[in-house]
């Protein structure tokens, strides 16, 4: 099944969510990862720039455990410019399980870009993201 946040009525921040610490991203960046014969959508985040890299967040990221099935996809890329960035940090969670992947990202612009590598025990996970 599909997972996504509602975009229209979020509001950003950190705070407490599902009993946990949590911080929640919102705007216009959406992404679907293909794994396992299944595609995911997450929608309602957030693109921009830290640190000298370029970050994707959507949804609501936990720091610590949680019960939550709040959807998350984050992504971290070396560089804020156009190009393809090997070894780069990926995290998705869809109904409470999520993975983690070093993946290959294309970056075609500052806007949107690609991603593929192997999650452990899972297979080939490949997917897009816009801004």
């Amino acid at each position: 099944a599909p997972a996504s946040s509602d975009a229209a009525a979020c509001t950003p921040g950190v705070r407490t969510v599902d009993g946990s610490p949590a911080r929640v991203f919102c705007g216009p960046a959406k992404a679907m990862v293909r794994m396992g014969g299944k595609t995911l959508t997450f929608a309602g985040g957030a693109c921009e720039r830290s640190g000298g890299r370029y970050v994707v967040n959507i949804g609501t990221f936990f720091a610590g455990s949680s019960k939550s099935k709040r959807p998350y996809f984050g992504l971290l890329i070396d560089k804020p410019r156009p190009g393809t960035y090997r070894s780069q940090t990926l995290s998705f969670r869809s109904g409470g399980a999520g993975s983690s992947v070093f993946a290959t990202v294309t970056l075609k612009t500052l806007k949107r870009g690609s991603f593929s590598g192997e999650v452990f025990g899972s297979g080939r996970v490949t997917g897009t993201f816009a801004c």
